[in-house]
């Protein structure tokens, strides 16, 4: 058992009694601009925290917010209640708390157009901003941003339907005219905004580092005018993005050290060419390309720059070799290769002046702390366990792993996989939609992985809800944190 602080001790005992702090109705609250409550001297981060706890506890009502939401907050986050942010909240947020510098309305899809509008006149100082969910955002949000928050390095607008590229000349203004010039991260994914609004957010923002423009569907070709620009971390996933149009941005973004590509069926191999030549790139998703093979594509790619990758998703890819994976890519710690179709896992081998041996995966990649294999199809050439054991066994650094879907996985599989690895770092399990283990195999599991917080046994055929209620009391017994998901 976790100990907590006398802070934490003591903000939980004021969520237990909220009702003692908060008895005036809702409609007089709403009647006044200013509150003076018992919360004006908590700072920023013990208000966020307060939120948390009476969220998760499921007792935050509307007439706590009217007394946490103080003059004094300068930043809030209350997605954590999306479901009971109206208008009148916001107009209190925009009346009292006016030394905001970053707010998170994150799926607060009660908000009206005309709420939202009022928010930039009210919030002048805001630094960061995200109302991605905020059904009724719309280009005008944009504009108004523009004007009265020159200081906006984040804004996170993802999932808002209504925004277009007239939002975009909104928020970034023209020549004579530029807004919002410290801009470094914006979140335009699931937008209207099409080739022409990501090519004036990148030609107009100098300070841009981060951007993901993924699922907006107009999106294939444009051009940067900008010799070079500081973009870190980029994401074109589920775009009709071009090999054209790649060779631009590898070119003019130097730095790019995050990609995610995942279904951009316009791409073809030619893209992992100019995809090479990034120096700086540490995380790839490139997964659910059909036009890309792993054989000879992504291993060639591998060859020249898989090194240096820490992050590598490869999702739905076909006739996988894990034993290329593990020459090229030494410094991975997280790969994804759910659904892949033919996968192999092969042992490496090492040679050294000593002795030459061969090894599995993780220790290939001693950094290698998750792993997801959901669904994954293996070759037919040898057992699922001698796939498995040469993917993962011996491990001692892997921290999450999902094997959810894998049909064949059964528990005499699960039984080599414990005999065989170091599993003290283990922290997460997904056994999901596997029909053939059984609650015997998952309590040898939480038995042997002190450190298991999570397991999932969802939609396991053989496991029965009796099954799973004695499992969480063997954890409880063992005085085990680990969490048991049954459905």
């Amino acid at each position: 058992m976790s100990m907590q602080t006398l802070e934490k001790l003591s903000l939980e005992s004021i969520a237990k009694d909220m009702s003692l702090w908060c008895n005036a109705s809702v409609a007089d609250l709403n009647r006044f601009k200013y509150v003076l409550g018992p919360f004006d001297g908590l700072n920023s981060g013990l208000i966020q925290e307060l939120l948390n706890i009476l969220s998760q506890k499921k007792k935050i009502k509307v007439c706590h917010l009217h007394v946490l939401l103080h003059s004094n907050v300068k930043h809030v986050d209350l997605s954590v209640c999306s479901s009971l942010i109206n208008d009148q909240i916001i107009s209190a947020v925009g009346f009292r708390c006016k030394k905001i510098t970053q707010l998170c309305l994150k799926n607060c899809s009660r908000l009206s157009a005309k709420a939202l509008k009022e928010i930039p006149s009210d919030l002048t100082r805001l630094q960061s901003i995200d109302l991605s969910g905020c059904l009724a955002c719309t280009d005008e949000m944009l504009n108004l941003l523009g004007t009265s928050c020159p200081e906006l390095t984040v804004l996170r607008v993802e999932s808002c339907t209504l925004l277009t590229d007239a939002g975009i000349d909104g928020l970034c203004g023209d020549d004579k005219n530029p807004k919002c010039q410290r801009l470094k991260e914006v979140n335009l994914s699931s937008t209207g905004v099409t080739s022409y609004g990501i090519q004036k957010l990148l030609n107009s923002q100098q300070e841009i580092q981060k951007v993901s423009f993924a699922m907006t569907n107009s999106v294939d070709e444009f051009d940067i005018s900008t010799p070079s620009l500081k973009l870190i971390s980029l994401d074109l996933s589920y775009t009709f993005i071009t090999d054209t149009c790649m060779k631009v941005l590898c070119k003019r973004c130097p730095l790019l050290c995050e990609l995610s590509l995942n279904c951009c069926t316009s791409l073809t191999a030619m893209s992992l060419e100019f995809i090479a030549s990034l120096t700086h790139l540490k995380v790839l998703h490139i997964g659910d390309n059909k036009a890309m093979k792993f054989h000879p594509h992504i291993a060639q790619f591998l060859v020249k720059a898989g090194n240096s990758l820490i992050v590598l998703d490869i999702s739905g890819m076909d006739r996988v070799d894990t034993e290329i994976i593990g020459v090229c890519c030494r410094s991975l710690q997280t790969l994804n290769m759910a659904d892949c179709t033919e996968v192999t896992g092969s042992y490496i081998r090492v040679s050294t002046s000593e002795e030459s041996k061969w090894i599995t995966l993780t220790q290939a990649c001693p950094k290698l702390s998750i792993l997801n294999l959901h669904g994954c199809h293996f070759s037919h050439h040898k057992s699922l366990a001698e796939h498995l054991l040469a993917i993962f066994s011996k491990s001692t650094e892997l921290q999450e792993l999902d094997l959810s879907g894998i049909e064949k996985l059964s528990d005499g599989i699960i039984l080599q996989f414990i005999q065989s690895s170091g599993l003290s770092f283990l922290r997460s399990v997904n056994f999901s939609m596997c029909s053939k283990i059984s609650v015997e195999s998952a309590e040898l599991l939480v038995k042997t992985c002190k450190g298991l917080f999570q397991l999932n046994l969802s939609h396991c055929k053989n496991i029965s809800l009796r099954d799973a209620e004695n499992l969480k009391k063997v954890v409880r017994d063992a005085k085990s944190t680990a969490k048991i998901a049954w459905i």
